[in-house]
């Protein structure tokens, strides 16, 4: 049996719910996965890399960056990531992929792998989500910048108090699909 590690970096959730949703799709497919918010987990504490048969890794962006907790593991474990090349995949939750999914890949995943050295065999782009209800985790200075993209972009007049969810869902499960269908080659 296959068992596949799901890593991940989120700020406000959205790239979690992603993530979720892939390791169901995984999961759905008979496939054992285990799956870490980076953010909770000391990267010490996640077994040899070489224990999976495939590891997928997601991050949200924020300002063009990757979380502080993705990049950090994966310059910490380029060497073990390397090895893994043939059943990694990686994808990125953004704004600006609800647009332009080829332009998102070519900002935020391709070079950034580059630099690294490392390369994947399936990559992706999500767009995201915009939390704007009360009590969310979209607060200060971000909150600001994000309803005056809501309001300048999407000419949204007032924003405040709705969840804008840009999250194609089939297209994240096709992508989990993919992910199972290359391990099985």
């Amino acid at each position: 049996m296959s068992k596949v590690l799901i890593l991940y970096g989120t700020r406000y959730g959205a790239t979690k719910e992603i993530s979720d949703e892939i390791e169901k799709v995984i999961k759905d497919n008979g496939i054992t996965t285990e799956s870490y918010d980076l953010k909770e987990v000391n990267s010490k504490n996640i077994p040899p890399l070489d224990q999976y048969d495939g590891i997928l890794i997601g991050t949200g962006i924020k300002m063009g960056m990757w979380t502080k907790k993705v990049k950090s593991f994966v310059q910490k474990r380029k060497a073990e990531l390397k090895k893994m090349q043939a059943s990694l995949g990686f994808y990125v939750c953004c704004g600006e992929a609800k647009n332009d999914v080829s332009k998102a890949i070519e900002k935020y995943i391709t070079p950034k792998l580059e630099k690294v050295g490392i390369q994947s065999t399936l990559i992706n782009a999500f767009g995201g989500a915009y939390d704007l209800r009360d009590g969310s985790l979209v607060t200060g200075m971000t909150r600001k910048i994000v309803i005056g993209i809501m309001k300048e972009e999407e000419g949204i007049e007032n924003p405040e108090g709705k969840l804008y969810d840009y999250r194609d869902w089939e297209k994240i499960r096709d992508f989990a699909n993919q992910f199972v269908e290359g391990l099985k080659k």
